[in-house]
């Protein structure tokens, strides 16, 4: 695979040398660099053929690409415009101009470009030009967003720039499904699409931009005006060998003040269409408000993602959706979006493992195949409606009902004995968001949230078998269940006030209440031939009652380039905790959190900065229980049975500086945190059960670098991206007689990757990661990954695009090192403008048949074996209307 990368990579650095470079500094006659200044470059007729900006160094670079004569012109406004008279000849591939340029009083004429610029800067946002970010070969939103530097797409859908997250993707500036976004971005296609906006240092709270002081970012796509105010959409169906199918349509319309997008889609060939929503559904970014992350506790979950490996090689799938989003006015200063989502899926894995113990003189494995079924089905309805009261008020609401169930059926094969487990999961979750906004200059203002959700998480788990070995002394056990209640009540209330001085320091403070009421009831189950038994110990019913009586002060203070920032945070809490025998335990404790923050500003797009923050945290209804509750099929935990708040400290130093019209960018940091008191487990392992019982203890420590690049290499038609972690963990743990356990965690990840964007049908990127693990503890246990791959793009005019995927994965720490190879094809022919079109989509197609994973902890190792998707080619027809 690595030769094939380094023929690849020769042919277009080949390819990409085939044309002419200009380029140069521009700086003023007393010697100071000028950034800013335009430079277009007109053939012998005049016609621009093409165009820079020069940078904060006052370096520029164009290419030419054919010989001849050209005349180049440096623009900039209250300076003399110089011109320069070039010839290039067919073996010239480099031409170094400076211009010096003179102040003058004369005004920069408007110029108009016909081929605009693929990124230009407006502000804080970025704005690109989607079809020069096209090579033709993308279908939906999230296939252009990929070639935007800086940008990183996970497989769930979410999106990254540079190291943060997306908070919401807008149309025409509506945010249609806030951070559900994926849904949009893997369903709507890019034909309407006239700009893509990354809009940095964005407030979700129109009030407050220019008070708060923002570092989150968000995406708007704005539609071509052909595409404005009309009903448009597409239908997809296919069907392959292996009875794979998949059928997809959208329908959408987008005016001034009404939006709509309707989805449905369904099919078996592995495909996700919906990606991470659980944003959307629990944490909406719409508004301002509170109690972000507050759920009932999920006691017991089993199966989970294949790790290691793209999802969709082991997605034996069923799935169903529909969604819809629509916008419209109430009135000429309140909007009202109403959402919906519906979905069911099938989700088969098949798994054999092996689990290896090794410690302390204790060896056993255990040998484990899975043959499990999923059923999800899930939906949720939400209305948010934002309202203009006047120009400086504002109030907002969003009103949230979810209800999911999941039904997991496995067939278990556990060291020879075969088994059937099921584990059935319902939710019923309601939440009411209330925010209301006043700016009372243009650098003051008040918010004032309120917030109530009740969510409801009950769990059913059932074996028909005992595998427990002698943990429990009845005879004749053939069957366990375990019924489970678990569910929280939150309100809370708060203002914040946000006062920006006329020198930029910005005073805010926060008073506010929370109150969070969570309750948990088990009923574990032996089942023998004289009845049912419930052992004692193994019960819960149990209730915590935390409520939080806060204040918070922060003075952010800016001189020149340098800030300095101090936070309080002060709570008092009042914790209640009640057992199953009705005793109640209360607590009622006043704690301040610190954060002290500075930054440096060495030019408006290099930042240095550096936090220290002491932390305490209360312990939630799983830590404070004092009875043995089921995890997992075979495993016990148990917390302490009283209160305790966990002592954090951190600190951090980063640096970050970018291009402003982000040709490049560089970020990099240095962590470390200390946990003064941690909750740690005294476990009691064997090969057929394990009781973990909490306790708190003093040590424990991380420390950590990172560092993340991408760099535009224009000389070279492409792009460079490199990011590396490394992090190094000490936690200590007792398991059976070991006393305290010191365990020490090392890893590092660095991904490589390059993405070429020639104006030409061939197009490629390729890239490779590598992992590296450790664990120190009674032995030394190591792992380490590599994946490679590299897609290739060819499109031909409007007709023809064909792209192919290689991978590359590689495991070893095994006796034996593991390689797989995978191969993909698409191909997709339009004609009639695009208006129909037919795809050829094949996966797997070395039809790959077990995928093998290594993983390693400080008690031994384990390998997972999956089935994959075997190979198929599925045919599909695509209308556009």
């Amino acid at each position: 695979m690595g030769k094939l990368l380094l023929a690849f990579f020769l042919l277009y650095t080949a390819f990409a040398q085939g044309q002419s470079q200009i380029s140069g500094r521009i700086a003023s006659k007393s010697g100071e660099t000028l950034p800013g200044v335009s430079l277009l470059l007109k053939d012998a007729n005049g016609k621009i053929v093409s165009f820079a900006i020069s940078a904060n160094n006052g370096g520029y670079s164009i290419e030419v690409k054919t010989p001849g004569t050209y005349t180049l012109e440096a623009n900039s406004l209250g300076y003399e415009k110089q011109v320069a008279e070039l010839a290039i000849g067919p073996d010239i591939k480099t031409i170094t101009k400076d211009f010096t340029l003179s102040e003058g009083n004369t005004q920069l004429k408007e110029v108009v470009i016909e081929a605009e610029a693929p990124v230009r800067l407006k502000g804080d946002t970025l704005v690109y030009d989607a079809k020069a970010l096209s090579t033709g070969t993308e279908s939906v939103v999230e296939d252009l967003l990929r070639n935007i530097p800086g940008i990183t797409i996970l497989d769930d859908g979410t999106i990254k720039y540079g190291d943060r997250q997306v908070e919401k993707v807008m149309v025409d500036g509506d945010d249609l499904f806030n951070k559900g976004y994926s849904i949009l971005t893997k369903n709507m296609p890019t034909q309407p699409l006239d700009k893509i906006e990354v809009l940095r240092n964005y407030s979700k709270n129109k009030l407050l931009k220019g008070v708060e002081n923002s570092d989150a970012v968000a995406l708007n796509l704005t539609i071509g005006e052909e595409f404005r105010n009309i009903w448009f959409g597409n239908l997809t169906a296919g069907y392959g060998n292996e009875n794979r199918y998949r059928a997809s349509g959208n329908l959408m319309n987008f005016a001034k003040n009404y939006k709509n997008f309707f989805s449905f889609g369904l099919n078996n060939a592995g495909y996700d269409i919906v990606g991470n929503i659980s944003g959307m559904q629990y944490n909406s970014s719409d508004l301002e408000t509170i109690g972000m992350g507050s759920r009932a506790a999920q006691l017991m979950s089993l199966g989970g993602k294949v790790s290691r490996i793209d999802e969709k090689r082991t997605r034996f799938n069923n799935a169903k959706m529909g969604t819809f989003s629509t916008i419209f006015p109430l009135g000429s200063k309140t909007k009202l979006r109403l959402n919906g989502f519906l979905g069911h899926d099938n989700l088969r894995t098949f798994q054999n493992s092996l689990a290896v113990s090794d410690f302390e003189g204790t060896y056993f494995e255990n040998r484990e195949t899975n043959n499990s079924v999923n059923t999800l089905g899930k939906g949720y309805v939400s209305a948010y409606l934002s309202s203009d009261l006047s120009d400086t008020q504002m109030l907002q609401s969003l009103t949230t009902f979810n209800n999911g169930k999941t039904d997991f059926s496995n067939s278990l094969v556990f060291n020879g004995i075969s088994t059937v487990e099921h584990l059935g999961t319902k939710n019923t979750y309601f939440d009411q968001q209330l925010t209301y906004t006043q700016k009372w200059s243009s650098r003051n203002a008040v918010l004032l949230k309120t917030r109530f959700l009740t969510d409801r998480l009950p769990q059913n788990y059932g074996i028909n078998d005992y595998l427990m070995g002698d943990l429990f002394s009845y005879s004749n056990i053939n069957a366990v269940a375990n019924d489970i209640n678990s569910s929280r009540q939150y309100a809370g209330l708060q203002a914040d006030f946000k006062l920006k001085q006329k020198n930029d320091d910005l005073i805010a403070f926060t008073v506010g209440f929370e109150n969070n009421n969570d309750g948990l009831a088990t009923r574990f189950s032996l089942f023998t031939d004289g009845g049912v038994i419930n052992p004692e110990g193994f019960q819960a019913k149990a209730s915590q009652n935390v409520g939080d009586l806060y204040a918070q002060s922060g003075y952010t203070w800016k001189k020149g380039k340098f800030t300095l920032g101090g936070n309080l945070n002060a709570h008092q809490l009042f914790n209640r905790f009640e057992n199953a025998e009705g005793n109640a335990t209360t607590q009622n404790l006043f704690f301040i959190n610190p954060i002290l923050s500075a930054g440096w500003e060495l030019t408006p797009d290099n930042t240095l900065q550096a936090t220290y923050m002491y932390n305490v945290v209360n312990s939630d209804i799983l830590q404070v229980n004092d009875t043995y509750l089921l995890t997992s099929s075979r495993g016990f935990s148990r917390g302490l049975g009283y209160f305790n708040q966990l002592e954090r400290s951190s600190a951090n130093i980063s640096y970050s500086t970018k291009h402003y019209l982000n040709r490049y960018s560089f970020s990099g940091g240095l962590t470390y945190s200390q946990q003064n008191d941690v909750i740690s487990y005294r476990s009691s392992l064997n090969q057929n059960n394990s009781l973990s019982d909490a306790f708190v203890m003093r040590g424990g420590n991380r420390a950590g670098g990172n560092i993340s690049l991408h760099y535009v290499i224009r000389s070279l038609r492409g792009s460079a991206a490199l990011s590396a972690t490394a992090d190094r963990t000490i936690y200590y743990n007792v398991v059976n007689e070991s006393g305290l356990r010191k365990n020490i965690l090392y890893s590092q990840v660095v991904n490589f990757s390059w993405m070429s964007s020639f104006k030409s049908p061939f197009n490629f990127k390729a890239g490779t990661e590598w992992n590296f693990s450790k664990v120190k503890s009674d032995f030394t246990f190591n792992n380490t990954s590599k994946f490679s791959f590299l897609d290739l793009m060819y499109a031909l005019g409007d007709r023809l695009d064909i792209k192919a995927k290689a991978e590359h994965y590689y495991f070893g720490g095994l006796d034996r090192n593991n390689n797989y190879f995978f191969a993909d094809l698409e191909a997709v022919y339009s004609f009639q403008k695009d208006k129909y079109s037919v795809g050829l989509d094949g996966r797997n197609l070395f039809n790959t048949d077990v995928f093998t994973t290594y993983s390693i902890s400080d008690v031994g190792y384990s390998t997972n074996s999956y089935r994959l998707l075997p190979r198929y080619v599925l045919l599909s027809f695509r209308y556009r209307f």
